[in-house]
């Protein structure tokens, strides 16, 4: 049976979703996630939830899905032993570093590739799974038929797949715009949400007029902010696929919407009647502009150049929670609006109305009811739709008759509180009590204690294995419980004659589990891995990054128009850019047409070797669906910006892979490090190499504009302005690239 994965930005959320039919929650703790902003999750909540989830038999993942350079891998290596002591259900992670040390320290935590990984691709997947990966969350950009190709290819590892959220303009783990312009990496969990700024938009003068049209839309909007997806519709469809997970984002969400996305999920997959309904709920608690998203309103089953007549995936008129239509309005007199309801409505809902703004085109205005008139101007407490009502407006802006209010909120639909007074998960620990005349021996793996205790013979038989099975099995508060007991007898008495006093007994349980929590606390604050100092590796040196750009910014090279270029007649020398004796060629970092890609690179390399300059050349690998066809071929090859080595660990991944590799650059938004423990020698990318702040699968030209894909050159070139920069943006076989201009 699939599973209905939802978001637990903290406790209430994790259990509100369980209570609602969710089979899993993923949650990040205080450290190392990328929703740094949600409340996240202590120690002592995850032990909470832990049991919780034993005892209902549903899953929790914890994400670690964030960058994690070489001065936080203590606090790292911590989090892994806390997490790991407790347990979970896998880790999602997205740092390539922690795929051995995960391994080979916390054998008991399995593996999930986040979509922060930006794997979609069947190479990109298999990679995960030859590292030893059970789940893949696939990235949000793929179409349903794309992710059968991948299910169909890839069967042995489990798939994880988003339905329902928010959608980021830029692929996840390649946008750098929050980094860039506000010093808070998406990479870290501190995304700025660039996406959902406000832009204006004009043409570019140096290329022609066809290649940068504006049309009659607006000139001025939120360019870059993505519809929701709701993919509730498909849902089934992914099921009958064999997607093992469905995933809904919002970590940063409430727990009202977490219990509405896991009643509406459910009831989807379970086949039930009422989801409208649900639905509507849902889309009031929050929704920006809905699509299907690339999974069902993109238009196209594939990266192909099919015209999309399907509505365009972005919410460029406003970027925010817009509700549901609940009334039109008639007219507005005396500080109150008449409006027909297109929706029931009580006092203490929530509404809004756009109007006119001052700093942007649209602001809001949102206030609750908090009187409701009938037709005959008496007071109610719920109206209904068709009816013709009277509502108190605040002050200030004020709606224009024909204009609509918005549902935003109900007055009922945060969920009652669950307690969270829960006791925690216990990790069972076996113990062997050794007794002697006068005293009582306990140990368990390192911890051993000695304790007083005089024994005499008993007046009856008895049990005293088991006697001492009930007193260590009742541990109360501690994180530790009683696993399989082993009685030593080396007193003077035979084992069924011993009599030992409750009293003493009880109070030696509770010592003893003291001290257990004691040397956890301990183990908590220790530091799990020393890094040492290593030889290192004489990797050739790579060319400042900045130079390795084309004159439109772009941080690769395309294999399409570069492969034209050689059959034309052209000196690879002069297309491939150029170090003191070697040739660069850094690749893209997506290839939604994997076959096509390969085929390309397979030709480019044939006309390498023809001019004779093939050996000269070093390829950059930017996805993991890259690895394996240069392992097999054993090029000359070095780990680009977009394979992320932020950390010793992640270098020597790279260099376990099987690669020829001739080196790789630091993680880009790290200008130093100490390398002390590192297996090679990272390249620095200077600072004043400007990656793209979005890639993104997102046709600015159609998506953003609004223009019909009708006769399209699927290309262009335009600026946008922000509060203060420009920017250059530019489309390319309908994939969208955002420079700094």
């Amino acid at each position: 049976m699939t599973e209905l994965a939802l978001p637990a930005g903290s406790l209430q959320a994790a259990l509100v979703a369980f209570s609602e039919g969710a089979d899993a929650v993923y949650l990040g703790m205080k450290n190392f996630s990328a929703r740094k902003g949600a409340t996240n999750f202590t120690f002592e909540d995850l032990a909470k939830l832990r049991r919780v989830a034993l005892e209902q038999n549903k899953r929790i993942y914890v994400t670690v899905n964030t960058l994690v350079d070489d001065e936080q891998w203590e606090d790292l290596s911590r989090l892994l032993f806390q997490i790991d002591f407790i347990g979970c259900d896998g880790v999602i992670v997205q740092d390539l570093g922690l795929v051995n040390f995960i391994r080979q320290q916390f054998p008991n935590l399995k593996l999930h590739g986040s979509t922060q990984l930006a794997v979609h691709t069947i190479e990109g997947v298999k990679e995960l799974e030859r590292l030893g990966f059970e789940r893949v969350v696939l990235a949000r950009e793929l179409t349903l038929e794309e992710i059968r190709r991948i299910r169909t290819a890839c069967p042995d590892i489990q798939l994880k797949v988003f339905i329902h959220g928010a959608l980021c303009y830029s692929f996840s783990g390649l946008c750098t715009a929050s980094e860039q312009l506000c010093g808070r990496s998406a990479n870290c969990g501190a995304c700025a949400q660039i996406c959902r700024n406000y832009f204006t938009v004009s043409s570019d003068p140096s290329v022609p007029a066809s290649l940068s049209p504006l049309g009659r839309g607006s000139k001025e909007g939120w360019f870059f902010s993505m519809s929701d997806l709701k993919a509730g519709p498909v849902a089934k469809e992914l099921e009958e696929m064999g997607i093992e997970s469905l995933k809904v984002e919002g970590r940063m969400k409430s727990p009202a919407y977490t219990a509405l996305a896991s009643r509406y999920y459910r009831a989807v997959l379970d086949g039930r009647e009422e989801t409208d309904e649900l639905d509507e709920a849902l889309s009031v608690v929050f929704s920006r502009r809905q699509t299907g998203g690339w999974l069902s309103s993109y238009g196209r089953d594939k990266q192909d150049f099919t015209v999309r007549k399907t509505p365009t995936l972005g919410s460029t008129s406003f970027p925010s929670h817009r509700g549901i239509k609940a009334a039109t309005v008639l007219l507005v007199r005396q500080g109150k609006a008449i409006v027909t309801l297109e929706r029931d409505l009580s006092l203490r809902d929530g509404l809004m109305f756009f109007t006119k703004g001052t700093k942007e085109p649209i602001e809001t205005v949102k206030f609750g009811i908090s009187l409701l008139l009938d037709q005959n101007r008496r007071s109610i407490t719920k109206a209904y739709a068709g009816e013709t009502v009277e509502v108190p407006l605040p002050s200030g802006p004020l709606p224009h008759a024909g204009e609509f209010l918005f549902l935003i909120s109900r007055h009922d639909q945060n969920p009652a509180l669950l307690n969270e007074n829960l006791p925690t998960s216990k990790h069972p620990l076996d113990l062997v009590i050794t007794l002697t005349d006068d005293e009582v021996s306990l140990r368990s793996g390192e911890e051993q204690a000695c304790f007083a205790l005089s024994v005499s013979k008993a007046k009856k038989e008895q049990d005293v294995t088991e006697n001492l099975r009930s007193i260590f099995s009742q541990s109360d508060t501690s994180y530790y419980t009683l696993g399989e007991l082993t009685v030593e007898n080396r007193t003077s008495l035979p084992l069924d004659e011993l009599f030992l006093p409750l009293s003493a007994l009880k109070s030696i349980r509770r010592s003893w589990y003291e001290q257990l929590d004691k040397g956890l606390a301990r183990k908590l604050g220790e530091q799990i891995v020393q890094r040492e100092a290593v030889g290192k590796l004489p990797l050739e040196g790579l060319p400042a990054r900045k130079l390795l750009v084309t004159k439109e910014g772009l941080p690769y090279l395309d294999l399409k128009f570069l492969l034209s270029k050689l059959e034309q007649g052209s000196s690879a020398k002069e297309l491939l850019f150029a170090g003191e004796a070697l040739l660069y060629l850094p690749l893209s970092p997506v290839m939604f047409d994997e076959e096509a890609f390969f085929t390309q690179l397979e030709a480019i390399i044939a006309h390498l070797e023809r001019q004779d300059v093939l050996g000269l050349v070093r390829f950059g690998l930017n996805n993991l669906g890259q690895v394996e066809f240069f392992r097999s071929r054993g090029l000359a090859c070095f780990f680009d910006i977009y394979l992320y080595l932020a950390n010793h660990q992640a270098a020597q991944l790279a260099l376990s892979l099987g690669l020829n590799l001739v080196g790789g650059y630091l993680w880009m938004e790290r200008r130093s490090g100490d390398f002390t423990s590192w297996p090679f020698e990272p390249t620095v990318v200077e600072e004043e190499f400007h990656p793209p702040l979005f890639i993104s699968r997102s046709c600015f030209r159609h998506d953003s504009l609004l223009l019909s894909c009708e006769g399209c050159p699927h290309r262009g070139s335009w600026y946008v302005k922000g509060d203060k920069n420009r920017y250059h943006v530019i489309v390319e076989d309908c994939v969208t690239i955002v420079v700094n201009a």
